[in-house]
């Protein structure tokens, strides 16, 4: 019995896997881990400090898209819900907080209409 243990290979022969190999998988999986990382877990965390930096800037008036797509303009907030009109007909809606998605202020409106002049200015020119 003393002989097959000091006669047998080692593990890693065995198994047809060297030390380096499972250092490079190991690598790879290092590697695999880091690029979710970056691509996945950073975005996604800035998407939502810069969601919950609007919420906390959300007043009367800003136009609002809900995670169903929802358009409308906001009428109400309290602590957890925001009462919005939607349609010509200001339909009052009321949702969670965290159902809405996107929020546009009020004074944004005007900067997409000058950057609108321009772009017609410039269309006019040529």
């Amino acid at each position: 019995m003393l002989n097959l243990i000091l006669d047998a290979e080692p593990v890693q022969q065995v198994a047809g896997w060297s030390q380096a190999d499972m250092w490079m998988g190991l690598g790879m999986v290092a590697l695999f881990g880091a690029v979710m990382y970056f691509m996945i877990y950073l975005p996604q965390k800035k998407r939502d400090k810069k969601l919950k930096e609007q919420m906390d800037k959300l007043c009367i008036g800003d136009k609002v898209v809900t995670i169903g797509g929802l358009v409308g303009i906001v009428a109400r907030i309290t602590e957890d819900d925001v009462t919005i009109y939607t349609s010509a007909a200001n339909t009052p809606v009321t949702y969670t907080k965290a159902a809405i998605q996107t929020v546009v202020p009020r004074n944004s409106d005007s900067d997409s209409d000058k950057k609108k002049d321009k772009k017609d200015k410039k269309s006019k020119e040529e």
